[in-house]
């Protein structure tokens, strides 16, 4: 039948795709309508839209079940009546018949999928219930309606069902989510902001161990009294292979120290470790050479205990370096030092924007310093920032100068500290007092 365009009204109780969208999203379901304008005009309607009466109200004579775009297209196309279908239905069938006609619609857009199939899911537990976690017992009838039930209504995976659900409260709670035309990126950075969500919880959370403590002594054995799964993150400056200091060298003592440290850490962190040149590949590992031209990848220390390490280093800047100490005339300044990054797990990093890998910073005046090897407090607390969260323990097996513990105290992070020198212990105190 064909019904006067000017006689139907879009469903009141329902929101439509073009006042639900904006930005690009709305940019989107313009320029579909565009294409369906088009369509219409060169082939005409190839199937109706489905109205109800409106049963005596005081508006228009029908209300629009499904078909919103081809009737938006034939208002842009200024037609004066359109090809329909007389169904008698509720607002909740409408809505439910309109949700799987869009959703069975080519190229959907991950978004509009996302939200389409949580309002299918949402009308369907209004109308049965929420269906109860769990088995039900034997005998029982199942009450409700869950996840699975909304999948085979639709003939999908159950996987997919529940991550477009979830990325459909994503983006509730952040619109810009919108914009983005990936559905594997937002997924990605929903996941993330999870992580980070998580991770901001857990660092309130009351802490099961002595925090904002300092200690002297052998670092692997005061770790190995800490509980498994502990601290939040690792922030050392280790003795280093070479230096012109022999007591701040490497010994045999260093690595085995990182293997408490990895049991220490809970899952999702961060550890970050300065280095020399030559102590890089002993950390991170090395690409040697075969006698057949091949390559093989040498594990280095941390990777054999169970970190993951990016083979790129954090560079700092030092930004008024004078020194020229053991740089021959025709070499280059050595003005910025390494900074190892590992991870227990896949952390996230608090910033969802990009970091730079270089972090530029001024030295410790030498009249101020406390250890010959003391790095900045920016520095340290720069670091800090970008992977923990107030409230967060971390630990410094090497803890030199203390300025780790003096970073947390002004980050309101919680700090352990542990010092083999005796002599440096007592200026950590002092600096910490």
């Amino acid at each position: 039948m064909k019904i006067k365009i000017d006689q139907i009204e879009f469903d009141p109780s329902d929101m439509t795709d073009f006042e639900a969208y904006g930005g690009q999203q709305r940019q989107n379901l313009s320029a579909q309508l565009d294409d369906l304008s088009a369509s219409m005009k060169e082939q005409g309607q190839l199937h109706p839209i489905s109205v109800r009466s409106a049963n005596g109200s005081e508006g228009k004579p029908y209300i629009l079940n499904y078909g919103e775009k081809r009737l938006r297209a034939a208002q842009q196309l200024e037609w004066v009546e359109i090809e329909a279908t007389l169904e008698d239905m509720t607002e909740r069938q409408a809505t439910i018949k309109r949700t799987h006609e869009n959703l069975r619609r080519f190229n959907l857009p991950w978004q509009e999928q996302a939200l389409l199939t949580e309002k299918l899911h949402t009308l369907r537990q209004e109308e049965h219930g929420q269906a109860s976690t769990g088995r039900p017992k034997k005998g029982e009838e199942k009450k409700g309606w869950s996840v699975r039930d909304t999948a085979e209504e639709l003939g999908a995976a159950l996987g997919l069902i529940s991550e477009d659900i979830n990325l459909a409260r994503a983006v509730r709670v952040n619109p810009a989510l919108r914009e983005i035309s990936d559905r594997k990126t937002a997924i990605r950075l929903v996941r993330l902001e999870a992580q980070r969500m998580q991770a901001e919880t857990d660092a309130t959370a009351p802490k099961k161990i002595e925090v904002n403590e300092v200690y002297n002594g052998d670092s692997a054995a005061i770790l190995s009294l800490l509980p498994d799964r502990s601290v939040d993150a690792c922030w050392t400056d280790p003795p280093w292979l070479n230096f012109f200091d022999p007591s701040l060298t490497r010994d045999a003592r260093t690595f085995p120290v990182f293997k408490e440290i990895y049991r220490v850490l809970k899952f999702d962190t961060f550890c970050f470790i300065v280095v020399g040149f030559e102590d890089f590949p002993h950390y991170v590992g090395f690409e040697r050479m075969e006698a057949d031209g091949s390559t093989t990848h040498v594990a280095g220390e941390l990777e054999r205990i169970g970190f993951q390490v990016s083979k790129t280093p954090v560079l700092w800047k030092k930004i008024n370096a004078l020194s020229r100490r053991g740089v021959k005339g025709w070499e280059y300044d050595r003005d910025f030092e390494l900074v190892i990054v590992a991870a227990k797990g896949s952390p996230v990093l608090v910033s969802p924007t990009r970091v730079s890998g270089v972090k530029e910073y001024a030295v410790v005046p030498s009249r101020s310093l406390i250890h010959p090897h003391e790095k900045p407090v920016a520095l340290v607390e720069d670091f800090l920032k970008d992977s923990t969260y107030e409230g967060n323990i971390v630990v410094d097996p090497f803890a030199g100068s203390g300025v780790v513990g003096e970073a947390c105290r002004n980050l309101q992070r919680n700090y352990i500290l542990i010092e083999r020198d005796p002599e440096r212990y007592e200026k950590i105190l002092k600096r910490l007092a």
